[in-house]
């Protein structure tokens, strides 16, 4: 029996010392892994509202020896809340005394990105929404006499070209004049709900709710919310259910419109997006049918759904340091 006893006394204490060594490596796990030079991966993303792709970590030297080699990994994630992004053009640029040795496969940028003077860029097809990529870089530095031996930095430069979606959805309420009388509808979304991540923020504004027999203007703006800027031209798609609303004049405005069997109608249009943003004012109008339900007192409100998507190219940079040390003079 005490044979047992002190059996049951070890186990017990062997296992109140794991869970100590796994709560300290919970806590402290990441600190003791940069201390011996190894960095966690994460599992992810922590990019804010306004990114769409963007290097979470850069893993560089701070100062390197005249000459020699050394290696640089970035990790690139696409955002948690957004959507899938595609044609990722991943580039090192701005080297100056430094130069690339090796890197993952390559290919030319997005001609309408910026242009690439001394450095190289990788090609990534697509990356999923919450995905992390580690790219890696092998660059050589310059012998001492190339710099004279003195204090000298580079801030290597880096950017990311990518082409991306952003998605939101707006309710528009339409009400009879004796609802609007006497108050008795819903109150109105006035602003796009399920709105995505990425730097292409969508916005509207209108006067809701919309009482019968008055016109609605609903604006839509698009802000670059981002640290970069889109480039080329954006492609915007409004889906609604053309039994219930439409957009008045679409073909006078420039869209294209698409029907289905289901009674979506998808009115498309090209536009472009300068540094600051661009805005869209869209008359709507209800159908003949939905318009003779509002005058009579039994439908006081109608609600419709209209989705937006925004397609778009966009380019956003960094940088980070590397120096070099200076080496002792021979005596």
């Amino acid at each position: 029996m005490v044979n047992k006893k002190g059996s049951s006394g070890s186990g017990i204490a062997a296992g109140v010392v794991v869970l100590v060594i796994i709560v300290i490596l919970f806590l402290y796990g990441p600190y003791l892994l940069n201390s011996i030079g190894i960095s966690p991966v994460p599992t992810a993303t922590s990019l804010n509202h306004t990114i769409a792709v963007g290097v979470l970590s850069v893993n560089a030297p701070a100062k390197v020896s005249p000459s020699s080699t050394f290696g640089t990994t970035f990790l690139i994630a696409n955002n948690l809340n957004g959507k899938a992004a595609k044609d990722i053009y991943f580039c090192l640029d701005n080297l100056g005394l430094f130069s690339i040795l090796s890197s993952p496969e390559t290919s030319s940028p997005n001609p309408n990105g910026n242009a690439i003077t001394s450095g190289r860029c990788v090609s990534i097809s697509s990356l999923a929404t919450g995905d992390i990529l580690s790219e890696a870089f092998t660059l050589s530095a310059p012998p001492a006499n190339t710099y004279g031996n003195i204090e000298y930095s580079q801030n290597v430069g880096y950017y990311l070209n990518f082409s991306y979606v952003s998605t939101a959805l707006q309710q528009l309420e339409f009400v009879s004049q004796s609802a609007s009388t006497s108050g008795n509808y819903p109150p109105p979304t006035t602003q796009p709900s399920g709105v995505t991540a990425g730097p292409v923020e969508i916005s509207s504004s209108s006067s809701q709710p919309v009482v019968y027999g008055q016109d609605m203007q609903l604006g839509i703006s698009l802000n670059n919310a981002g640290t970069g800027i889109p480039i080329g031209n954006t492609y915007i798609t409004i889906s609604m259910n053309s039994s219930i609303i439409n957009i008045t004049a679409a073909n006078d405005l420039g869209f294209s419109i698409k029907s289905f069997p289901n009674g979506t109608a998808v009115f498309s249009k090209s536009i472009t997006i300068s540094p600051t943003g661009a805005s869209i004012e869209l008359p709507i109008s209800l159908s003949a049918s939905e318009e003779s339900k509002l005058s009579s007192l039994n439908i006081p409100y109608i609600q419709a759904d209209i989705k937006f998507t925004v397609s778009y190219s966009y380019e956003q940079e960094g940088y980070f340091p590397i120096g070099l040390y200076i080496e002792p003079y021979s005596t």
